[in-house]
């Protein structure tokens, strides 16, 4: 018969030592390896939990406090009573070696872990539903995830006590009040953006948004905050790009990081050698780093995103950003009797869901309703993306772009507007400017460029999250 693994011997080993010397380095690392469910008797779980809250009270921890806490709380009796918490001091092979006891405990609780999802993985394929084979495998997929991460940190998924939250968002603090780079969120590589988002910045798990009408740069704005996350931020960027040829990405991607025009690829070779150089000691750089990952499949979709982007945590071991350009070429999944605004729903729930459970930041890139342009005022609102779902519900940030020079002949060709409609973790209804040539964005002075946006006087403080 198979046994469920544990180790007993291990476990008591573990309980001995911290009832017997508690406080010494080797103790304390152990117990940072373990946590309540990594046992698997019942008694030791009450007893790992009762030294933990005696601990946490700043109270002693030995066998007569033990003891002592257990029966005021009448669950001595439970657990063995005094004769067998003194057992487990009295019997304890060597107090040297609690960190590998520690581990023997830790192990066994992993495997029981994967067991368990690996059940649950029979019992969704052997269970009639209604979710197809892609959605069963999609699913399957998360479960191994799940396994993954409970081996690196010992965390699960579902329902977690206050306690259990505490201990995380206090370790969390620490790191952010020392300024840990682990801690903050993300930043977008525009300056005067960054100040506004300051001091969260992109927070990780969230699903950023933005919208547009065609020939605004969203896709620029996109690569620009993709080469600033892995060249700055060092850390991996999946660009799922429907709209371009990974070729033309790339092409896109060392246009902005080096300055010049993307046009000296095609002009049979007129650029002059330098910008040549440039280009090609970027590209040195950008392949060292080897943070940018593309993705040209055509019609892509949810289920595809996901599986490839877990694949590329389990690879990096930490993504940063998921770029998706852009939502309404996505394939939908769905029967062609369901409604857009439905399926387009789906996605984008799906892309907020893949941002919490990667903790990185999903950004979305929608081609906004034609019918802003019957506007007087064409600068872009939240409700202009009705028609693909309720990204208004499902997103932490939506902004606009627009650049006013594509209706109006008189305005400045290199001025963008960056509409910062909604933001869940801070100020939102503002604006900021940034210059945009040859594919290229670039920080630009914030009054100057205020004086210069096409706007009426009396329209300047428009609340764009209110508009309809």
């Amino acid at each position: 018969m198979n046994i469920t693994p544990n180790d007993l011997v291990a476990e008591q080993a573990v309980l001995g030592t911290m009832m017997v010397n508690f406080d010494s380095p080797r103790c304390q690392k152990a117990i940072r390896q373990l946590k309540a469910d990594s046992f698997y008797s019942k008694q030791h779980q009450m007893i790992f939990s009762q030294i933990i809250e005696l601990s946490k009270k700043n109270y002693p921890v030995d066998l007569i406090t033990v003891s002592d806490s257990m029966e005021a709380k009448g669950t001595l009796s439970e657990c063995g009573g005094l004769a067998y918490l003194a057992e487990l001091s009295k019997n304890t092979p060597s107090m040297v070696n609690v960190i590998a006891y520690a581990g023997i405990v830790r192990d066994k609780a992993i495997e029981r872990y994967t067991l368990q999802k690996l059940n649950d993985c029979s019992a969704m394929i052997y269970e009639k539903s209604n979710l197809s084979t892609s959605e069963k495998l999609s699913a399957i997929q998360s479960l191994f995830t799940q396994i993954d991460d409970y081996n690196k940190t010992g965390k699960t998924l579902g329902l977690k006590s206050l306690n259990t939250i505490a201990d995380k968002w206090t370790a969390t603090l620490e790191k952010r009040l020392d300024n840990s780079d682990s801690a903050r969120g993300l930043s977008t590589g525009l300056k005067a953006l960054d100040e506004k988002l300051a001091p969260k910045g992109l927070v990780r798990g969230s699903l950023f948004v933005a919208g547009a009408r065609p020939k605004m740069g969203k896709t620029t704005f996109e690569i620009n905050m993709a080469r600033h996350c892995a060249m700055n931020e060092k850390l991996p960027v999946l660009i799922f790009s429907l709209e371009m040829q990974d070729e033309q990405m790339l092409e896109n991607i060392l246009a902005q990081e080096s300055g010049v025009s993307s046009d000296i690829f095609y002009d049979g070779g007129l650029g002059a050698d330098s910008e040549f150089a440039r280009v090609m000691h970027h590209l040195k750089e950008l392949s060292e780093t080897d943070n940018i990952y593309i993705d040209d499949t055509p019609a892509i979709t949810l289920s595809h995103i996901r599986s490839e982007s877990r694949r590329m945590a389990k690879a990096k071991g930490q993504i940063g950003m998921i770029m998706v350009d852009y939502l309404t070429l996505m394939d939908k999944e769905k029967g062609d009797d369901q409604r857009n605004d439905l399926a387009y729903g789906v996605i984008t729930k799906g892309l907020k869901a893949l941002a919490k459970e990667l903790n990185c930041v999903v950004v979305l890139l929608t081609q906004l309703n034609r019918n802003l342009e019957s506007r007087g005022d064409k600068r872009p609102v939240p409700s202009d993306s009705r028609d693909t779902g309720q990204i208004e519900q499902d997103c932490d940030y939506w902004i606009g772009i627009y650049r006013d020079s594509v209706y109006n002949d008189q305005a400045d060709k290199n001025l963008m507007e960056i509409i910062v409609a909604l933001n869940r973790h801070g100020a939102g209804n503002f604006t900021v400017y940034a210059g945009i040539k040859n594919a290229r964005i670039y920080d630009i002075n914030q009054a100057e460029a205020y004086a210069q946006s096409n706007v009426e006087p009396a329209r300047k403080e428009r609340k764009y999250a209110k508009a309809s």
